[in-house]
Order: structure tokens, then sequence, then C-alpha cells
């Protein structure tokens, strides 16, 4: 009897050491959207010169 449990008790473990990480992985792949309402915006370096300039 406590063979065939320790055996059972391993495979399920080995099981749920597999399907949990994977499960999680799926749902975080699956959840990912763009972002909606909001528009790209471009990153480009400063029209004038070499240095940005703030403004006041």
């Amino acid at each position: 009897m406590k063979r065939a449990h320790r055996t059972a008790h391993a495979r399920i473990w080995r099981v749920l050491g597999l399907l949990l990480p994977l499960a999680f992985f799926a749902i975080l792949a699956l959840r990912q959207t763009p972002p909606a309402g909001r528009p790209a915006v471009l990153i480009e370096a400063p029209a004038g010169g070499t240095r940005a300039e703030v403004p006041q």
C-alpha cells in the first residue's frame, strides 16, 4: 500500500510541476493586449541642433 501511494504522489507532483508553470505562462501570454485609446508616440531626435531645448 505504501509503495502505490508514493508512486501516485510522485506522479501527481510531476504533472502539477509541469502543468502549473505552463498554465501560468499561457495565461500571461493571452492576457497581453495593446494599449487601447492611446495614440502611438514617435521617438525622434530634436529638430534643431544637437542639444535638446527645455521648454519654459
